[in-house]
């Protein structure tokens, strides 16, 4: 945190800021260090999950396209199958690839099955994050292409 003078002289959005960075720092260390006690950790990259698990998300079970960055919705994440909190590893064994949407969506609402799961991206996707009017957003042809892809896809391949 910053000292007192520095503060003061802060405008009440970077107030704002500065409290969230301080809370995510929080955060930070807290599962860094559930993560220490959980047990060993292993080595990895995006990429090696992304290559052994064949470009599929392990919830939705459509394909994932590595061209894609956070905060896209679409873009590639690693998802521990048994939660940090819930005392899972960072092990290769415990850890697999899926949507960044998928991932956080499953975290904060529970399972679903693969086809809620792609419905509920193909949404996103479509519709953007949250706000008034949400649903009244005409989605680009890029977006209108790339939900039909995620809800016509298999659960098989």
């Amino acid at each position: 945190m910053l000292d007192q003078d520095r503060w003061s002289r802060l405008t009440e959005e970077e107030r704002k800021a500065e409290r969230h960075r301080a809370i995510k720092r929080g955060q930070n260390r807290r599962r860094a260090r559930r993560m220490r006690e959980n047990g060993p950790r292993d080595s990895y990259t995006l990429l090696q999950i992304g290559e052994r698990d064949g470009w599929r998300c392990v919830i939705c079970h459509s394909t994932v396209n590595r061209e894609f960055k956070a905060p896209d919705p679409c873009s590639p994440s690693v998802h521990h199958l048994v939660e940090i909190v819930a005392g899972g590893t960072d092990t290769l064994d415990n850890i697999a690839l899926a949507h960044r949407f998928c991932n956080s969506d499953s975290y904060a609402w529970g399972p679903k099955t693969p086809a809620e799961a792609r419905q509920r991206l193909a949404d996103r996707v479509l519709h953007g994050k949250h706000g008034p009017g949400r649903r009244d957003r005409v989605p680009d042809a890029g977006a209108d292409a790339l939900a039909d892809d995620i809800t016509r896809a298999s659960e098989g391949g």
